[in-house]
């Protein structure tokens, strides 16, 4: 497992958006991320958690794999702009192969790293005990189903509702919403949500 460092992310994040011609202030009304927050990520001073990554990876129409996955991966160069017709793909994660990347709040495994624009995004995730999540939103849909432990689903829209192991929600995630682990363990979920990149 690799976990990237914020110097790479963030050189990432700057490539992607040059290779748009976009200036740090149309990244940051288009994420709704400070400007000068953005300005630190790129350089290196500072990282975003996974919430603040994904509006990014939102902005810029890529998948969040494009910058996390390693500099001599698959999806290193790759530019908003490619668009491969394919057909007939497959992608294995074996066990311990599953890209890494921790937050204080989750740790997420993402499964098929090396699909590139693709429809569906694989993570398993471990939600953390003890801790309350902002709500997040991102355009597409999404799949939680629980492996281990209770959930508190969250959104703006319905009262929370706890999920236990076995036990599933589909949502519009368009709808502000997130997950926190409920008693002192924290729970494994998979979640599988739509790429930015399915928009093509």
């Amino acid at each position: 497992m690799v976990r990237q460092t914020p110097s790479v992310i963030g050189s990432r994040i700057r490539q992607l958006r040059r290779g748009r011609r976009w200036t740090l202030k149309k990244l940051s009304e288009a994420s709704q991320i400070p400007l000068s927050t953005l300005s630190k990520v790129e350089t290196g001073a500072i990282s975003l958690n996974i919430e603040k990554l994904l509006k990014v990876c939102s902005a810029l129409e890529v998948d969040v794999m494009q910058l996390v996955a390693p500099a001599d991966g698959p999806a290193a160069n790759l530019l908003p702009s490619v668009a491969p017709v394919v057909t007939g793909r497959r992608s294995v994660t074996r066990q311990g192969q599953a890209r890494r990347v921790e937050t204080d709040k989750t740790v997420y495994e993402h499964h098929a790293t090396d699909f590139l624009n693709r429809k569906l995004m694989p993570a398993v995730l471990e939600v953390k005990a003890g801790h309350t999540p902002e709500l997040v939103r991102h355009q597409g849909e999404e799949f939680i189903y629980v492996l281990e432990g209770t959930i508190e689903f969250l959104s703006e829209f319905y009262e929370p509702t706890v999920l236990k192991a076995g036990e599933s929600i589909y949502i519009d995630s368009s709808m502000a919403h997130n997950v926190r682990a409920l008693g002192n363990k924290p729970a494994r979920v998979l979640n599988i949500m739509t790429s930015p990149e399915g928009k093509r």
